[in-house]
């Protein structure tokens, strides 16, 4: 008997222990447990950004309404604004003498205030004058004229019609359509005729 050998079992693989099995059983389990949370959380948390999303897109609605009540605003101002503009250009007739308006010429003899309107404007070759009412006043006038660069006031000319005298001493200036003429003591010493010539 001792002479007989038999033959050695083959070695038995580690993979096939229960354990091992068990082991591997379990890893796949859990791997299969851990995709399946997370298929299932992912769509909950791009659901919330969408939320997110549909909130900010309905408050920009709110801002729009804003901004479109303030432009109303503004309309609303330029509309009061427009009456006291249209009350400031109630002004008297306009002269038909060029360089002139309604206080007299714009680079020369004018009237002394804004309330104080040109009754006469008129221009020779060497001389502007203007006759002013003073304010609302009818009847009371002063008399301004220039000429070479020295200009005159004189107060309280007369008028009748078209014609205007205005009496500095012993100088009187006589305006008329056809004529502006300076006489001292009496005698003629200019006689300018009117390129020009307007009354209200």
């Amino acid at each position: 008997m001792s002479g007989i050998h038999y033959p050695t079992p083959p070695p038995r693989s580690p993979w096939s222990s229960p354990i091992v099995i068990g082991a591997i059983v379990a890893g796949v389990l859990v791997l299969a447990l851990a995709i399946l949370l997370g298929f299932l959380l992912i769509p909950a948390d791009e659901s919330t950004p969408k939320a997110e999303d549909s909130s900010t897109t309905t408050s920009q609605p709110v801002s729009t309404l804003t901004v479109t009540a303030e432009p109303s605003t503004v309309t609303a101002t330029t509309t009061t604004s427009t009456p006291t503009t249209t009350t400031s250009t109630s002004v008297g007739p306009l002269p038909d003498v060029p360089g002139a308006d309604q206080q007299g010429f714009v680079s020369g003899p004018r009237c002394n205030t804004t309330e104080d309107q040109a009754i006469m404007v008129g221009q020779t070759g060497v001389s502007k004058i203007v006759v002013c009412q003073v304010g609302n006043q009818s009847g009371r006038y002063y008399y301004k004229g220039e000429a070479n660069g020295l200009g005159v006031e004189i107060p309280d000319p007369t008028r009748s019609g078209n014609r205007f005298v205005a009496l500095n001493r012993d100088t009187v200036y006589e305006m008329t359509p056809s004529s502006l003429t300076i006489t001292t003591n009496g005698v003629v010493v200019s006689r300018e005729p009117m390129l020009a010539y307007w009354t209200d």
